[in-house]
């Protein structure tokens, strides 16, 4: 299984996102759980500009999915995270899961998107 949304967390690239992407995978994460390709496109590369220095620590692989703990960084503050990602039979992405911890890390993670979406919002919300 080659592809990951790690990557494109640490560096945003929207066409290797959109191949990723199945048409209708789910997001589920501490901002927010959204559905549709077009929402969960938007939404990562907008968690990509908020947390910075992500690499992954340990990655675990199934027959259908990978979980990845990551480390990385939110302002001057330290996170880890766990990203567990579920595929389909093309190698796309259905489902995904995002943990952050500290919470006070987090806390301004969901600051930081909230006025990101504010400025750029998903596309079923424009």
């Amino acid at each position: 299984m080659a592809s990951t949304l790690v990557p494109l967390l640490r560096e945003p690239d929207r066409p290797a996102l959109d191949a990723l992407l199945a048409p209708a995978v789910q997001f589920h994460s501490p901002f927010a759980d959204y559905a549709g390709h077009d929402d969960v496109s938007h939404l990562i590369s907008t968690i990509a500009t908020v947390v910075h220095d992500v690499e992954p620590t340990r990655v675990l692989e199934d027959d259908d999915g990978r979980t990845t703990f990551i480390d990385g960084r939110v302002d001057d503050r330290t996170l880890q995270g766990v990203l567990d990602e579920r595929y389909d039979d093309a190698g796309q992405l259905v489902d995904a899961t995002l943990f952050i911890r500290p919470y006070a890390t987090l806390r301004v993670a969901m600051a930081h998107m909230g006025a990101a979406l504010e400025a750029d919002p998903l596309p079923s919300k424009r």
